[in-house]
């Protein structure tokens, strides 16, 4: 009888153990804004790459544990061995919800004149990326 009763515990205590969430806000893993972009005319990858480091300059500045990721995206033919340069992109990463949460915590709690800085740090990376690429498609990630 008690492995019975042992038995029904586990199962019934395990029961739910493969479901998982797909609610953003139950997000488990890190948090991912992602960017796909394509470079335009006039612009570079080595521009692109300037803006990446600019945006991760920007969070570094703030103290932010959030890190910039930018990748460049190649098509290839069957036989891989014409690989052409499609897309970049650029993967913006914060550890998990609440990481995010209180970044934006942090942005919104700034003084007016350490707003207006970051204002103006922001805006510049944004000019840059804008001077080389054009966002074609964003997204929000829950990377597990």
């Amino acid at each position: 009888m008690k492995y019975f009763l042992l038995l029904i515990f586990s199962i019934s205590s395990f029961a739910n153990d493969h479901s998982m969430s797909t609610d953003f806000s139950d997000c488990k893993g890190k948090v991912v804004n992602y960017y796909v972009s394509k470079i335009i005319p006039g612009g570079s990858v080595e521009g692109m790459m300037k803006a990446s480091k600019m945006h991760q300059e920007f969070y570094d500045k703030q103290g932010a544990n959030i890190k910039v990721y930018p990748a460049l995206q190649y098509l290839r033919n069957d036989d891989g061995t014409n690989e052409k340069l499609h897309r970049v992109s650029t993967m913006v990463v914060w550890d998990s919800v609440s990481a995010w949460s209180e970044w934006r915590e942090s942005i919104n709690a700034l003084s007016e004149e350490d707003r207006a800085l970051a204002d103006k740090e922001y805006n510049a990376f944004v000019a840059k990326y804008n001077k080389n690429t054009e966002v074609v498609a964003q997204r929000r990630w829950c990377m597990l």
